[in-house]
């Protein structure tokens, strides 16, 4: 039986790096997500999300065109959000972003074309 590790297969073993690492990240994030950071959970204490089952976090991997891969944690006890990249080649993790979403949740209409949101609602509440 060949030895898988050197096979050769180089875009595998980045492949079993890259998921060993969001691996690693999803488990990092279950950890420290219940508390968050420091700096986010300052003044406020954790909500509890209604119906929520499946825990606090919530996470989706998706490929990005040079090659890493985006990982995107939201944290829906603290309404907070954090975006990593996670490098195939050398397993390396970087934190690009991390918001409070909860502002933003509370937004109507942003960025949006016509029809917006209120023109929709004020179209469906006409009397017909």
């Amino acid at each position: 039986m060949p030895h898988f590790w050197n096979s050769g297969n180089v875009d595998t073993r980045r492949g079993l790096i890259a998921a060993g690492c969001l691996s690693a990240a999803v488990a990092i994030a279950a950890v420290l997500g219940g508390g968050g950071l420091a700096a986010q959970r300052a003044g406020r204490a954790p909500q509890a999300a209604a119906g929520d089952q499946a825990g606090p976090l919530w996470t989706l991997s998706s490929p990005l065109d040079d090659g890493r891969q985006m990982l995107l944690i939201v944290d829906q006890q603290n309404r907070s959000l954090a975006i990593y990249h996670v490098d195939p080649a050398t397993g390396s993790l970087t934190l690009k972003s991390t918001r409070d979403i909860s502002w933003d949740l509370l937004v109507e209409d942003f960025n949006c074309q016509e029809p917006r949101p209120s023109a929709l609602k004020k179209m469906l509440e006409m009397p017909k």
